[in-house]
């Protein structure tokens, strides 16, 4: 193989074992005696044009040799016809690959690309001692795993086609795991595997165990696969000769069938199933109960089937067509039930003054279409911050314009939840806001002029009365509000402070309360005092 795949292989293998399937065959007695085994080559095998001593791997007891022909749809290996014919010549059995360069469009890339191998093989591959055409797949070529799938699907269809040989699909476990991650879809193909540090599944037919073999005749290291597993003979996987024309079949059942539904509709996607023994042409996907459906040709993995019912549940089965007919429904898809979405905003002011009403005002839209939902009901709750309990819902309806308000009469800080059930069908909403809630105060100076090194009274009250609280009278100076002194609210929540000017000038005075009683810190407004 290339050095490209060689310096993904050994680092992406490292853990393949983790990724191979339970049971396993093979691991460290990969080269125990009576393996079948052989290189697989490429044009490094040839160093400065150096040739392989085909004689000299046979007589270091290797049954079979591969040796990459094409690469795309414009690399041919220069030293494939050497290296095939002298491998058969000399009694080895002899194989081929291609390596794959995926692409959109699925088919016309796959085609083209499977021509362009054939066409390097001739009539060679319905020859005696040789193995069957191989796709080597380790890249996605940016498709989907729907899309990936079905190009190897393509090629491999194509490759059988024009030479009579059933393909091998070459790939290694995270590959076949997570980018294919569909072997139902291509079990009818011997699976040759690269593994480098554990055995491999019992689904695969020939084992990469290797990429540092050292052969005898081969200048340098060398990938060494091995025969292993009994799904295919040995006698008929390396002989061309016979025919193994496959029965006309429909296609088998599509894999991994999901669905999301939105208002209306839900869109389904799925991956192929096997293709049956022609590639497929369609897919129908079908909804339970009710029978709606869709149409999209093969290259499409996905569907949406529109005229649903919001608020029923439903499930999806897909089924392929090829030539042959219509092939195997496949499961049922998780059940899903179609909404209409809904987006509940709700603004009020982030704080007031103890004693002023807060307005709620809440906005109710499809997020989807953008419109106004009207004549809804919307729910109003409030909680005081700290505890658990919501009070009463106030039921408010929203205008055309999806908007409606709700008032509420908080004491302190508070929480308000507004929420939308919706009639069935209509996805439910809610949404949540604090509001700081502060304690009042007032203050007035007496008198609000007076000569210098006058006593002045500033005095007031909080809101809700409340006796006993600290409140602090505040100057300005330079721009900074400074301290003055402190005083305690009697039985009504007033308070009083008494001071004496000492330089003329107009003054800046305010009294602020703490947080109390789960209200806000409050401030009162500013007054002043012109001292003469």
């Amino acid at each position: 193989m290339t050095p490209i795949r060689l310096r993904r292989l050994c680092c992406a293998l490292v853990a393949a074992g983790a990724l191979a399937a339970p049971t396993v065959v093979g691991g460290a007695n990969a080269t125990a005696a009576g393996a079948i085994d052989g290189p697989d080559v490429s044009s490094y095998q040839h160093p400065y044009g150096a040739r392989i001593n085909w004689a000299a791997v046979k007589a270091a007891g290797k049954e079979f040799a591969l040796v990459k022909a094409t690469e795309g749809t414009s690399y041919r290996n220069p030293w494939f016809p050497t290296d095939y014919s002298r491998i058969r010549r000399v009694g080895m059995v002899r194989g081929s690959y291609h390596f794959a360069r995926p692409a959109y469009p699925i088919s016309t890339t796959a085609v083209a690309q499977a021509r362009f191998y054939a066409r390097r093989l001739g009539t060679s591959a319905r020859m005696s001692r040789t193995l069957p055409p191989a796709l080597d797949l380790e890249m996605t070529g940016g498709l989907s795993q729907g899309a990936l799938v079905t190009w190897a699907q393509t090629f491999l269809l194509t490759v059988r086609r024009l030479t009579g040989r059933t393909p091998m699909l070459y790939t290694y476990p995270s590959f076949w795991s997570s980018a294919l991650a569909d072997p139902v879809a291509l079990a009818r193909y011997p699976l040759w595997m690269a593994s480098y540090s554990s055995g491999v599944g019992t689904s695969a037919t020939l084992w990469q165990y290797t990429s540092s073999a050292r052969v005898r005749g081969i200048r340098g290291s060398v990938d060494m696969s091995r025969l292993v597993a009994p799904t295919w003979s040995w006698r008929s996987l390396s002989d061309g000769r016979p025919l193994t024309p496959w029965p006309a079949q429909a296609p088998g059942a599509p894999q991994a069938v999901v669905a999301h539904a939105s208002a209306g509709q839900a869109t389904v996607s799925w991956l192929p199933g096997d293709t049956g023994s022609a590639g497929v042409s369609r897919y129908r996907v079908t909804a339970s109960p009710g029978g709606a459906s869709a149409i999209v040709d093969a290259a499409h993995f996905g569907a949406t089937v529109t005229g649903l019912s919001n608020g029923t549940s439903y499930t999806f089965t897909v089924r392929a067509t090829n030539a042959v007919g219509n092939g195997a429904w496949s499961a049922p898809s998780a059940a899903v039930m179609p909404m209409v979405p809904t987006r509940l905003a709700m603004t009020a002011p982030s704080s007031v003054v103890y004693g002023h009403q807060v307005r709620a005002r809440v906005t109710l839209t499809r997020p989807d279409t953008g419109a106004a939902l009207a004549g809804q009901t919307v729910l109003v709750q409030s909680r005081p911050a700290g505890t658990k309990a919501w009070s009463d819902p106030v039921s408010v309806v929203t205008d055309g314009a999806g908007r409606a308000s709700a008032w509420l009469h908080p004491d302190g800080n508070v929480a308000i939840k507004a929420t939308y059930a919706g009639p069935v069908g209509y996805s439910p909403s809610l949404t949540r806001i604090n509001v700081s809630v502060a304690t009042r105060v007032t203050a007035t100076l007496t008198p609000p002029t007076a000569p210098l090194g006058s006593p002045v009274l500033l005095s007031g009250a909080i809101s809700p009365a409340t006796p006993g609280v600290t409140v602090t009278q505040q100057g300005l100076r330079r721009g900074v509000w400074v301290p003055m002194q402190t005083a305690v609210t009697d039985d009504a929540g007033a308070f009083l402070f008494t001071f004496t000017p000492s330089t003329a000038g107009v003054k800046s005075y305010r009294v602020v309360v703490d947080a109390i009683d789960g209200r806000a810190a409050g401030t009162s407004p500013v007054v002043q005092l012109t001292v003469d």
